[in-house]
């Protein structure tokens, strides 16, 4: 018998009485550790050998800083959307308190936009998979000031992800631009991971013969509405559609639990209200390091973050 809820007590105790196993203690906790491990300094204590590691065999000037505060600066840019110069000024006080040397705001930015983001998964078994696209402004100008000041339109940026059904968490993604169409760019990531996709779940932009043909009935896509039911180089393709013909699309669904793909919406709007959709870049290759790191960052994150 469910319990008689009243409206009026406090949301977590709701949560609680319908069936929630969330633990909060736990789960707050790991929201404070994750931001520890992406703004930790302990580095400082290695500083002088890993600064010397970093200019073994450099030619030239040396450097001043190691990678590892490049990259300590770097996630609180990515997370907080920090300015250089607000880098160089929060490196002076870091240099003043650990007696370390600070560079210019020309310097960070030079070493920063030196960084390769790479998500380093580390994938040892097949999972189900979900693979999506969003879009993301590459300037913060809104469409009144584009209109009254007869501003070109700059477009969007596409991200493309595929994401763990089991974990919300990013295996694999690529930015393109907004006319690249989500099945072209799922080609480039799907032949990269094929080999570590059990089920892989999208909408109906990913519609195409050729990711049918590499899943299978794996593939939990469904057609377009005036898909045809002969072949035509792909039989699965065909068979799903007969199958929706005879009996209905919400059939075919429940039958292969397509509801689970809105869990990359979770991804999706938890990347722009954590990570925000500023970018402050304005060249387009730097667009899309600064996206791309968003991504890598927000994935740590996401990963650190124990709700059960």
């Amino acid at each position: 018998m469910t319990p008689q809820i009243n409206n009026k007590i406090n949301r977590s105790i709701k949560r609680y009485w319908i069936g929630s196993n969330r633990r909060w203690e736990k789960y707050n906790e790991s929201l404070v550790d994750r931001i520890e491990y992406l703004t930790d300094l302990s580095f400082i204590k290695d500083y002088d050998t890993l600064l010397e590691e970093k200019n073994n065999g450099k030619i030239g000037h040396p450097y001043k800083v190691p990678d590892a505060l490049i990259m300590y600066l770097a996630r609180l840019r990515s997370i907080f959307n920090v300015p250089f110069r607000s880098l160089e000024g929060m490196l002076r006080s870091l240099a003043i308190i650990a007696n370390i040397k600070s560079i210019s705001y020309s310097e960070i930015f030079r070493r920063i936009r030196r960084i390769k983001p790479d998500l380093n998964s580390n994938i040892n078994s097949k999972l189900d998979c979900i693979i999506d696209s969003t879009g993301s402004k590459i300037t913060i100008r809104g469409d009144y000031l584009r209109h009254k000041w007869h501003k070109k339109r700059k477009g969007w940026l596409k991200l493309h992800v595929i994401i763990s059904l089991k974990d919300i968490t990013v295996l694999s993604f690529t930015i393109t631009d907004e006319h690249t169409h989500d099945s072209k760019a799922a080609r480039k990531l799907l032949d990269k991971m094929k080999n570590n996709i059990l089920r892989i779940f999208g909408d109906r932009g990913y519609d195409s013969k050729y990711i049918y043909n590499m899943f299978g009935y794996n593939a939990i896509i469904p057609p377009r509405k005036n898909a045809s039911t002969k072949s035509r180089g792909s039989s699965t393709r065909a068979r799903i559609v007969r199958f929706i013909k005879k009996n209905s699309m919400e059939q075919w669904k429940e039958n292969n639990s397509y509801g689970k793909r809105w869990l990359v919406e979770i991804y999706f709007s938890g990347l722009k209200r954590v990570m925000t959709e500023v970018i402050k870049a304005k060249k387009i290759e730097y667009i899309i390091q600064e996206l791309a790191l968003k991504v890598v960052n927000y994935n740590i994150m996401r990963g650190m973050a124990h709700a059960y």
